[in-house]
């Protein structure tokens, strides 16, 4: 465990102690990809220093090209550096306590701990979270985009090295209190704190449906490129992937765009994003304009014919009489 230097005066300097984390995963998918770096600083208020830990993680899965060309990690590192998955959980759930944690997209890094908690059979985490990535939105939402490296650049940060751990919980802990302190941010009414383990803890609804993925998103030939950015290249066997994805309700219009990791992906149809509009007013959600939802993304194939070998999204939505927004 080492010390963090950093004392800024945006920075509390009363309260008990906050613990950012982040954690690199060979994929996108929690169920069967694995955390291979975590990350985490307890912020003291009041401290000039800073505990943290930050520790690569064995697998015994090789990296994709993909995955080692956007972390810098490669196989080598792991098998070298890299702790059992169980001995760096069982120290992050000594390290964190139980103080409040925050991540820059909690949703997906809460999925990822809860997997591997599971997985590893440790309690629950009881933990309440928060999201650095959702209060960006809420103090920023002129920005065009809230990925955290534009993030820094908008707030004149360093970035370091671009999707490590320590350097990505650094970023998350700057833009959290220094969204904290934009002036007359108000969360939606029914936002509340919820524990890691109750699956989303961030101020973002999470819809659930049948598990049918009957809503298919339009206009994803336009963004194949952030989709090979996400996904990785494109193969012979193409892609079948199950990934979380966010949808957000535009002003000024009826329209409700899809996002893969801050990036707009496409669109519901305008019948389909009118019917969704309804609903939320009709359940108390119109407050909100970032939702997420389960997807499922097909593609990704080599082709002759391009087109053929696009990726495709479809989303897993209620309709009729199906479980809505929770």
């Amino acid at each position: 465990m080492m010390p963090t230097a950093m004392q800024n005066p945006h920075y509390p300097t009363s309260g008990d102690p906050i613990v950012f984390f982040d954690v690199e995963t060979s994929g996108l998918c929690a169920r069967k990809d694995s955390i291979i770096e975590l990350a985490a600083v307890k912020f003291i208020p009041g401290a000039d220093t800073h505990p943290h830990i930050q520790h690569l993680i064995a697998t015994e899965r090789p990296l994709s090209p993909f995955i080692t060309k956007l972390t810098g990690i490669n196989d080598d590192m792991l098998m070298t550096q890299g702790r059992p998955m169980q001995d760096v959980l069982d120290e992050f759930i000594d390290f964190i306590e139980d103080h409040p944690l925050v991540a820059f997209n909690i949703n997906a890094d809460a999925r990822f701990l809860n997997a591997v908690v599971e997985r590893h059979g440790r309690p629950p985490l009881r933990n309440i979270g928060h999201c650095a990535l959702a209060r960006a939105r809420l103090a920023w939402p002129e920005l065009g985009s809230h990925k955290l490296v534009k993030l820094a650049k908008h707030l004149e940060l360093e970035v370091g090295t671009a999707h490590r751990a320590l350097d990505h919980t650094r970023l998350a802990l700057e833009v959290y209190f220094r969204a904290l302190q934009v002036e007359g941010v108000r969360e939606p009414a029914r936002a509340a704190d919820r524990s890691i383990a109750a699956g989303a803890p961030s101020i973002i609804p999470v819809i659930t449906g049948p598990r049918q993925f009957r809503i298919e998103v339009l206009g994803t030939r336009r963004y194949q490129d952030i989709f090979e950015a996400v996904c990785g290249p494109r193969t012979g066997k193409g892609a079948a992937l199950d990934i979380p994805v966010q949808l957000r309700i535009e002003t000024g219009s009826n329209a409700v765009k899809v996002m893969l990791q801050e990036e707009v992906v496409g669109n519901l149809a305008p019948r389909v994003a009118i019917d969704f509009r309804r609903a939320l007013v009709e359940r108390d959600l119109a407050g909100f304009r970032h939702f997420e939802c389960a997807a499922t993304i097909r593609g990704g194939r080599i082709s002759k014919v391009p087109a053929e070998g696009d990726y495709v999204m479809w989303l897993d939505l209620p309709q009729d009489d199906d479980e809505g927004p929770r």
